[in-house]
């Protein structure tokens, strides 16, 4: 344990706090608590939860003591704006996950002395779930600083002051309760297992879980500097070992049976994928495509991998002539399969649609194939390992903090319709229930394209529809529910949700006319 700790410091230290300020941390953190009670429980998940990030960053910055110089201070509070804009947007794991980590990093921005790397500040945020657990050791902490501020004469003193009142109070309420039968009735009335239920509820769970993961950001400690044993490279002993599995010659002969290997899926792609080649009798574009659309990401991570041991700093690399252009060709070779894997994704997505999982995979595929342009720059320039994972972790921040912006429920339901029996005379027809199950967020595309969609399903034989104007006017009304009874509570508010509200407002009702039918006629259109 420090030697110094923030409540028995003296005050007049510089960077100290005095004591009883473990207190102090305790009353806010219970507050805290109390407000993520109001906002969070109960209620939808919206703008509360920036609310409650922008107040729980102004009580870390006031109950820590603040060693940023003020430009670092600026950067925190920018990046904390910048982290919360997501979940203003809406919410979604990504927007959720995106604030959180912002939260954390800002909060210890302003708190350290020193400019900490990327990835000590990824660290500490991934790691802080955990440090919550350091409240269990911080209230050990402060029972014994009590015990030592007082005597043992004192504390039996004050046990003994409470002990006769308190025994003869129980006593008293005894007696009275044996002598007044109202009082009798209003204690046989106490459920004893009720009140044991409701301090083991759900509610005490998430007060607990909660206190957990907010008490990190209110008593922050200092990141120490991990000592590292210097090497002088006057003194670095190469060591040769034939039986090493990295050897020199091994790695130069893994890529050249890999260059090899690749080089026969990548002819294969060229003539079938890009050349249109036709394939054997059954078996479709499709089928080829989806059978290799994930596998062939999975080779080209593994190969990266490869990649970074074959490159490693005094490595085969530089020891013999031929690792270089092997790697490079490697590389390209991948890049080449990772293009590939995303034309196969794309023929499967033209007949199958588009689904949630379909557009994660071609946001991967892309950071793949970034990851490896990037190692291609990193070997052409000779830079270091280290270059090339910040590299990568921009790239990644970049692309998940802007696909946090968009709606994949509207692209995909502008996709899927766009692309339809229904609208283009060709391909599968629209997944009405899955369009549903999207969410209210597909309400304006299914209003700009369904009268096009009644008019093909009225002559298309092969709609599975007894009623469609019935069963997307009724879903439809559902989603529009569903969304307003969302937005109801302001704690729900978000900006997506906002901007479809205004939306509805203009347009109440559908825009396509449902025919009237029997009652017989709607069940057999349900």
């Amino acid at each position: 344990m420090p030697a110094q700790t923030h409540e028995t410091a003296a005050p007049a230290e510089p960077g100290k706090r005095p004591q009883g300020w473990l207190t102090i941390q305790f009353t806010a953190a219970a507050a805290l608590v109390m407000l993520a009670d109001a906002l969070f429980y109960g209620h939808p998940l919206g703008i509360s939860l920036a609310l409650f990030l922008c107040i729980l960053a102004a009580a870390s910055a006031c109950l820590n003591p603040l060693r940023a110089e003020p430009r670092r201070r600026w950067h925190a509070i920018v990046l904390l704006a910048a982290g919360l804009l997501p979940a203003v947007e809406d919410i979604s794991w990504l927007s959720v996950t995106i604030a959180l980590v912002a939260a954390a990093v800002a909060a210890r921005m302003l708190t350290e002395a020193r400019q900490l790397s990327w990835q000590e500040h990824l660290w500490a945020a991934l790691r802080m779930p955990l440090s919550g657990l350091r409240l269990f050791s911080d209230i050990a902490r402060a029972s014994r600083s009590s015990r030592q501020r007082h005597s043992p004469a004192g504390i039996l003193a004050a046990l003994l002051g409470w002990a006769m009142p308190l025994l003869l109070c129980a006593v008293f309420a005894t007696l009275f309760v044996s002598a007044n039968p109202l009082l009798e009735s209003w204690l046989k009335r106490i459920d004893l297992q009720a009140f044991l239920g409701q301090i083991f509820s759900g509610r005490s769970v998430f007060w607990a879980v909660t206190l957990c993961l907010i008490w990190p950001l209110l008593r922050i400690r200092s990141l120490r500097r991990r000592k590292r044993a210097i090497i002088k490279p006057s003194a670095a002993v190469l060591i040769l070992d034939p039986l090493d599995p990295f050897s020199d010659r091994t790695i130069r002969r893994s890529l050249s049976l890999f260059n090899g290997l690749f080089a026969i899926q990548t002819a294969m792609d060229l003539v079938y994928l890009w050349g249109g080649a036709s394939l054997p009798e059954g078996l479709s574009h499709a089928s080829y495509a989806h059978r290799g659309a994930y596998p062939l990401v999975v080779t080209a991570l593994l190969a990266a991998a490869f990649v970074l041991v074959a490159m490693r700093p005094s490595g085969s690399s530089e020891r013999d002539p031929l690792v270089r252009p092997l790697v490079l060709a490697w590389v390209g070779q991948n890049l080449l399969l990772v293009l590939s894997a995303l034309r196969r994704l794309d023929l499967y997505v033209e007949a199958f649609y588009l689904t949630e999982l379909r557009v994660a995979a071609f946001i991967w595929m892309l950071l793949v194939a970034t990851g490896l342009v990037l190692i291609i720059i990193q070997i052409l320039s000779r830079r270091t390992v280290g270059w090339l994972v910040s590299a990568n972790a921009i790239a990644l921040a970049l692309t998940l903090y802007g696909y946090s912006f968009v709606d994949t429920a509207v692209v995909i339901a502008n996709y899927n319709i766009r692309h339809s029996f229904e609208m283009r005379g060709q391909g599968q027809t629209i997944d009405i229930a899955y369009l549903f199950g999207l969410g209210p967020s597909v309400v304006p595309a299914l209003d700009r394209y369904a009268p096009r969609i009644l008019a093909a399903n009225h002559i298309s034989p092969r709609s599975p529809w007894a009623r469609p104007d019935l069963a997307i006017a009724s879903g439809r009304q559902r989603l529009v529910w569903r969304h307003l009874g969302t937005q109801a509570d302001w704690l729900g508010w978000s900006f997506r949700g906002w901007r479809l509200s205004r939306y509805l407002a203009n347009t109440p009702e559908a825009p396509f006319r449902t025919i009237p039918m029997s009652p017989a006629g709607a069940a057999e259109g349900r």
